[in-house]
């Protein structure tokens, strides 16, 4: 494969141990040309070893953005096939307790940087009539307690690319978004150890909720990253590639509860998964004793 006819793609969010790393490695591996990307390089380092390109990238800082802009259009002579928007942060916290600041700053990353990247990028999509991959969650489906705000981030990627792709249709450009499952990666180590506040009306369970807002469990139902990412990119790569492409631990069951259940389904399955009667036993026990 020449360089002139070799397809370029831009992944955000690439250090170690994560989605994008894993995204990376495949997408070299299947002979194209990788724009590794992430705050920091010296969490890239393995890759650029590996001979992949790569390029810091703050998806927050619109200057940083527009660096990186340039280099992709000096790398690639003004065209990108596809563009991969994989940086994401997490909150875990109840909705009564949580921070809105620190929801605010999530929302930059997971929501309004990936439009700000896909309209930076857009004239070179455009050049190449390439693709717009969203990582999205099955946060963004089944609403998970205490971590309410991460939830609606996911929700708001899944809505925004669909509006995406009517949009972009006229220029012949596509988006998909990735509904991921669980993946074993590094995510909930890279949070704070998530913690209720003292004062908490959730206090007397935070047993069972600190536990659920570190993630705890979850790795058992994770699929590897490795497999996830040979998935994401075998569907990305073809010429009619899924839209809607759901893969990861526990998609199945939650596909199938939001495609065939009634409104109110998550109201029955969720309390179960989460202790939620246990949670009302401890908290109801402790308004007693007072």
């Amino acid at each position: 494969m020449t360089k002139t006819s070799q397809k370029t793609v831009l992944i955000t969010g690439t250090s170690k141990g994560g989605i994008g790393d894993a995204l990376a490695k495949e997408f070299h591996r299947k002979g194209l040309r990788v724009i590794a990307t992430a705050r920091n390089l010296a969490k890239v380092q393995h890759l650029k070893d590996l001979g992949l390109d790569v390029l810091a990238l703050d998806v927050v800082d619109p200057t940083s953005i527009q660096n990186a802009v340039k280099s992709v259009e000096t790398l690639t002579g003004g065209k990108l096939d596809i563009l991969i928007n994989n940086s994401g942060s997490g909150y875990s916290q109840s909705l009564l307790d949580s921070k809105a600041d620190i929801a605010r700053k999530m929302f930059d990353v997971n929501v309004f940087a990936l439009i700000e990247v896909t309209k930076a990028f857009s004239p070179l999509l455009i050049a190449s009539k390439g693709k717009v991959v969203n990582i999205g969650s099955i946060a963004g489906i089944i609403p998970l307690p205490w971590a309410g705000y991460y939830d609606a981030s996911k929700a708001a990627v899944n809505h925004l690319t669909r509006a995406l792709r009517i949009e972009l249709s006229p220029f012949g450009v596509d988006a998909i978004n990735i509904t991921a499952g669980v993946i074993k990666t590094k995510f909930f180590d890279n949070l704070d150890t998530p913690r209720l506040p003292e004062h908490s009306l959730y206090a007397p369970a935070k047993d069972l909720i600190e536990p659920a807002m570190a993630g705890e469990g979850l790795e058992e139902a994770g699929m590897e990253a490795d497999v996830f990412a040979t998935a994401v990119v075998k569907n990305v790569l073809k010429s009619n590639s899924t839209k809607d492409q759901w893969v990861g631990g526990n998609t199945f069951i939650i596909w199938f509860a939001s495609t065939f259940g009634w409104a109110t389904i998550w109201d029955v399955i969720v309390p179960k998964l989460f202790k939620i009667a246990e949670v009302t036993k401890k908290i109801q026990a402790a308004e007693k004793s007072k």
